[in-house]
């Protein structure tokens, strides 16, 4: 009996430790097309697929991503880490570009 008490109470300890903040939303349509967003647990999450193109986007404290992909293979993608900032790209051809940045 004493263990499955201190089991609540951590349990409730932990819950009460997430931020009450966090909102999720996921809309759809009839094409294929879909929206996703989450805010909060520390990071904002946001992703987006059209017909021709599939977006994503990640924050968090330190850390930012943001991809974006096209039917036609072509991708970019956006990282920024603490004082460094990478970015990639790749065309539909294949041709490969990445920069580095830190300061």
């Amino acid at each position: 009996m004493r263990t499955y008490a201190a089991a609540v109470v951590a349990l409730s300890a932990f819950v009460a430790a997430l931020p009450a903040s966090a909102q999720e939303k996921f809309e759809r349509n009839e094409k294929g097309e879909w929206t996703y967003e989450r805010k909060g647990y520390g990071a904002d999450v946001k992703e987006e697929q059209k017909l021709d193109q599939h977006k994503y986007e990640y924050k968090d404290g330190r850390r930012e991503v943001k991809r974006e992909s096209k039917a036609d293979g072509s991708w970019k993608e956006e990282i920024k880490d603490g004082r460094c900032e990478i970015k990639r790209e790749r065309t539909s051809s294949g041709e490969f570009k990445e920069e580095r940045k830190c300061g």
